[in-house]
């Protein structure tokens, strides 16, 4: 949230405070990081203006001395900041009942265009245009201002989605499709081949990597800088595939025994005339009869049964086949072939090869799948072609299910949909064969590459590859006139198909088989390097590690990667157990030890205390004077900065990257385009609103569900009233958000008028004290948005009238702030989305300018990311100060109801027992972890956090709850008993072996207490019910930032 710019303001501050003298240049160096920052963050240029010329004016007045002048500048840069984000202004709750109606402003459709494939968890790869009109000829469709609408919340539909907690796809439901119109898009090619792109509204959140750091960044806000995320390997629940519905469906016999034949009729038809007027493929009667007879049937008198082959024959044909009812490997792999290499004919389905390995495979699957001998004739044209034929008209007609039909196969050609819905082995073997075919691997270099005339082919085998965990590049070229693309395996996913897949051609394979020894000369290749630009620096210097000892011990050519910023995940892989493992590096001891005093010649041999020594003072880290060795400034500053650190949130992001199935590739180009069709497309999916589509990461809660926790978790009863008539989705939405969190709702479904719906519900508010009424929103005001708000507040009689608009419009919000505000009469704003723009400042500071106080903003999805706005906290966190007030709100939203009264005066009164120390680091895990909260914690940012914080802490908790249950009552309510000096040790024995702990899991507990007791001891200074002056939080600030180090 903002982070750039904190960082930015930490630094103005701390240059300023640290400087000796004030001189223009610094001045003009502090501001223009500023003005950067803002214009960023997308704040008013007029209102950036006047903040540079008051600092400006203000470091130069002679009139203000020394550290005066210091101490005049931070807080002048504090305040103005302060003033230009709005007046603090609570939603404060009257006596009696409470009624707060939120309108509002919503995007105009996070869409895709309708021609990108959509990968689902079935395995099938569909377009978003058909996947939609395939539930809208099924699914009542409801009409919305801009466009339509599909609820498939009761379907059982679900798409592989991204984690950006943990950096991996998970498959997650879709509730709702959406279909909208808009004119304006946006096409992202990334660098995977000339051809690898996608168009997206200028809305559309992708998930970008900057600085080591997952962000999610609207489409026109990405820059040609930017990594987007693709993942390389898709799990998916593929399925063995029945085709017996498929077939049944064709004009074909049925060769049974004549008993099986009579007894298949007479099991749903009394007569053999019924039998027979039944028939959609119309037959003559006597033949019909004597058919049977014969056991010959109609397959589509055949009900569906337990057999794993049919003996089959068309009416014009002369051979019976026989033929699988499962798309089995071997079916799958002929497919292969067939359009591969293959033609279909009226008459026969012909392969052409010059292989005698694929010749004589073809031979074995025509006899094992059809019970048929082709014929091979030796293709005349050429030298070495064969032509392998299955007469069969039969065959020809079957293979129409897979949309294989006669006649040149062309730019239209595409995989078939059983085979992409298959299992794995089936999806293997089809592949393998296509690619026996048509692809080729480079000798000697790591590359095959695949062309194809038809477009979708290649983006579905694209696709496919990845539940293989090979990731591929496509790429366009025009050879005479004519289109082609390409698809490349390249690196290290080559060596990952010749493992997983393979050729049956022994030459091909021969080849492929090598790339392994190659790739660990040549290593992973560019799209398996993970870009992080300074953070490997960054994280190295902060642990403390030498380049030279990472290389030594770690991985090899480390120093090229830092160079660079970027290094594949399978080293970055070994960095991250190296740093977990070591914990420190050697330089970082050495560092220690000087400042510790301590004696190093008793510690290190001669001749490291030589090289390392001689090392540091070259870098000036120390300094040597009558061989007394002493840290210089930068040494002192260094092992500040050291203690100050992050590092830990960094260290687990790396891990999570290394770990991941997602690669990073480079955007190349960014283009504004109009939509060539009417409508663009969306997907409403549960938890982590993403969904994959072309292969790309793309991204897609109501505010009033937060709202709705937010009053409950403080004792008030709390109900929500759906007003929302227009978009169909908002009621069910509102429902399931609701029962989700066990908050009470009142919505009709059959009702479409608001007026009518709140008078209906109205009677049975009665014992409510906050109640939440939703009502319809628009991308902007316009007139019968008005007309309906002020109709219905004429009777709904609201309290509080709320917009909620989010932070991605900027300074845009402005303008819809002041118009609904001199329209509508708002009473306050709720900014939603904080965590997902950088124009998050412009939306604050442009409400501060209208006047239209802003009550909350929202900081992610989960029901608990909401939080109070109060002006001077939220910039108190961004200058690494803290802000208790927020942390003391948010472990509200996670207690539990019935202890939050007595828990709150004990955290203010700065006394905890044992058992809310335990239930105070379970909440961590609520309120998103530690790595979310510790910024509002004063001095926690920059204090000394070690490596083994929160590591395996549910053990711990399990541990620590075993350990309380040993305690007497006494002990539990004062762990002071447990360091006095006569009787502590003697309790912490006899507790130890009643638990079956150690005595260090004893003491590690008390640790934890003695850490939250300090800190809260620290708040109960302020009164929580008022805001924090700046004097007390820096206060705070410095107590807990005095090199405190804090243990868990």
């Amino acid at each position: 949230m903002l982070e750039k710019l904190g960082e930015v303001l930490r630094k103005a501050t701390n240059k300023i405070a640290n400087a000796i003298f004030l001189d223009k240049n610094l001045v003009d160096s502090i501001v223009r990081d500023l003005q950067r920052a803002l214009i960023e963050a997308d704040v008013n240029i007029h209102l950036i203006k006047q903040l540079s010329d008051k600092i400006k004016k203000a470091a130069l007045d002679e009139r203000i001395k020394g550290i005066e002048k210091k101490e005049h500048i931070i807080k002048l840069l504090h305040d103005e900041l302060v003033k230009i984000l709005g007046e603090y202004k609570q939603l404060k709750l009257k006596k009696g009942q409470n009624r707060i109606m939120l309108f509002g402003l919503y995007g105009c459709g996070k869409c895709v265009h309708g021609k990108s494939n959509i990968q689902l968890s079935d395995g099938n790869i569909i377009r978003a245009e058909n996947l939609y009109e395939g539930y809208g000829g099924r699914f009542n469709e409801e009409n919305i201002e801009d466009g339509k609408i599909i609820d498939i919340s009761n379907e059982n539909l679900f798409v592989p989605s991204f984690n950006p907690q943990t950096l991996k796809i998970e498959n997650k439901k879709a509730t709702h499709l959406w279909k909208l119109k808009k004119e304006e898009l946006i096409e992202i090619k990334l660098n995977n081949g000339n051809d690898y792109s996608i168009k997206v509204t200028p809305e559309h959140p992708f998930f970008v990597l900057r600085n080591g750091q997952v962000t999610q960044i609207r489409a026109d806000e990405i820059t040609e800088d930017d990594f987007i995320s693709v993942p390389n390997e898709i799990e998916v629940k593929g399925k063995s595939i029945n085709l017996f519905d498929k077939i049944k469906n064709l004009d074909l016999y049925v060769y049974l025994t004549p008993k099986e034949a009579k007894e298949c009729i007479l099991k749903k038809y009394n007569r053999l005339k019924e039998a027979h007027e039944d028939l959609k493929f119309k037959k003559n009667y006597i033949q019909f009869t004597q058919d049977i007879k014969k056991g010959k049937i109609p397959i589509e008198l055949l009900e569906k049964r337990e057999l794993n082959f049919l003996r089959i024959k068309g009416y014009n044909d002369k051979t019976v086949i026989s033929l699988p009812l499962f798309l089995i490997s071997e079916f799958a792999e002929f497919i292969g072939y067939v359009i591969g290499d293959g033609y279909i004919n009226k008459g026969y389905i012909e392969i052409t090869t010059e292989n005698p390995e694929i010749i004589k495979r073809i031979i074995e699957l025509s006899k094992i799948l059809f019970n048929l001998i082709p014929t091979i004739t030796k293709d005349k044209r050429t030298k070495n072609l064969y032509q392998i034929r299955l007469n069969s008209r039969t065959l020809v007609e079957i293979f129409k299910i897979f949309n294989l039909t006669p006649g040149r196969k062309g730019k239209k050609l595409q995989v078939p949909k059983q085979i992409i819905c298959s299992n794995n082995e089936a999806v293997r073997s089809f592949i393998r064969a296509y690619f026996d075919c048509d692809s080729h691997p480079t000798n000697n270099k790591r590359q095959i590459e695949l062309i194809s005339e038809s477009q979708i082919i290649i983006q579905q085998i694209n696709l496919l590859l990845r539940r293989f965990g090979i990731l591929s590049t496509i790429s366009k070229k025009i050879i005479n006139k004519i289109p082609y693309w390409r698809l490349y395996i390249k690196a290290k996913y080559a060596e990952i198909y010749s493992e997983k897949i393979g050729y049956l051609i022994k030459s091909k394979q021969e080849k492929v088989s090598k790339y392994k020894q190659i790739g660990e000369i040549q290593g992973a290749g560019n799209q398996d390097m993970v870009p992080l630009g300074n953070a490997l620096k960054a994280l190295r210097l902060i642990l403390g590690f030498s380049i030279g000892e990472i290389q030594e011990n770690a991985v090899y050519s480390y120093g090229i990667y830092e160079q660079k910023g970027f290094i594949s995940r399978g080293q970055l892989r070994k960095l991250i157990l190296y740093y977990k493992l070591r914990k420190k590096g050697f330089f970082l001891d050495i560092l220690e030890d000087i400042s510790e005093n301590t004696l190093l010649r008793e510690k290190y041999s001669h001749n490291v205390i030589n090289g390392v020594l001689k090392h540091l003072k070259n870098e000036g880290f120390i300094e040597i004077e009558n061989k007394q060795i002493n840290l210089s400034q930068r040494g002192k500053q260094y092992l500040q900065m050291v203690c100050r650190s992050e590092h830990k949130n960094l260290l687990n992001t790396l891990e999570f990257l290394s770990l991941s199935n997602i690669c990073w590739i480079p955007v190349k180009e960014i283009n504004q385009i109009k939509n060539d069709e009417e409508f663009v497309y969306d997907l409403t999916i549960e938890d982590n609103h993403s969904f994959i589509a072309n292969g790309i990461i793309v991204h897609n809660t109501t505010t009033i569900a937060k709202l709705g926790n937010y009053f409950a978790k403080r004792g008030n009863k709390v109900a929500l009233v759906g007003l929302d008539v227009h978009r169909p989705a908002a009621k069910e939405q509102l429902k399931q958000l609701a029962e989700q969190n066990k908050l009470n709702y009142f919505i009709e479904f059959e009702e479409d008028d608001a007026i009518k719906t709140w008078k209906n519900i109205e009677p049975k508010l009665k014992e409510y004290n906050v109640v939440l009424i939703d009502t319809a929103g628009r991308h902007t005001l316009d007139r019968e948005l008005v007309q309906e708000i002020k109709s219905l507040s004429k009777y709904v009689k609201p309290t509080e009238s709320i917009l909620v608009m989010p932070a991605d419009i900027g300074q845009a919000a402005k303008k819809q702030s002041q118009e609904f505000k001199d329209t509508v009469d708002i009473s306050g704003v709720i900014i939603t989305r904080m965590d997902s723009t950088a124009k998050g400042g412009g939306a604050l500071t442009a409400c501060g300018e209208t006047k239209a106080g802003v009550y909350f903003i929202g900081t992610g999805e989960k029901v608990n990311d909401i939080e109070e706005f109060n002006p001077e906290s939220f910039l108190s966190r961004l200058l690494g100060m803290g802000d208790l007030q927020s942390l003391i709100e948010k472990i509200k939203l996670v207690t539990d109801e019935d202890s939050q009264k007595a828990m709150q005066q004990r955290l203010e009164e700065g006394k905890l027992s044992l058992e809310d120390v335990v239930e105070q680091v379970k909440s961590m895990g609520s309120l998103g972890g530690f790595d979310k909260i510790k910024s509002m914690i004063p001095g926690m940012s920059s204090a000394k956090i070690p490596e083994n914080l929160m590591e395996n802490q549910q053990e711990k908790i399990s541990k620590w709850e075993h350990i309380i249950k040993s305690m007497t009552q006494e002990e539990k309510n004062n762990p002071e008993l447990l360091k006095e000096k006569n009787t502590g040790t003697s309790r912490i024995n006899r507790i130890a072996k009643g638990s079956g702990v150690n005595n260090s899991d004893i003491r590690s507990l008390l640790k934890q207490y003695d850490m939250l007791n300090s800190m809260i001891g620290s708040s109960s200074q302020f009164d929580p019910e008022k805001p924090m002056s700046q004097k007390q939080m820096m206060k705070m600030a410095k107590k807990f930032m005095k090199g405190k180090k804090f243990k868990f």
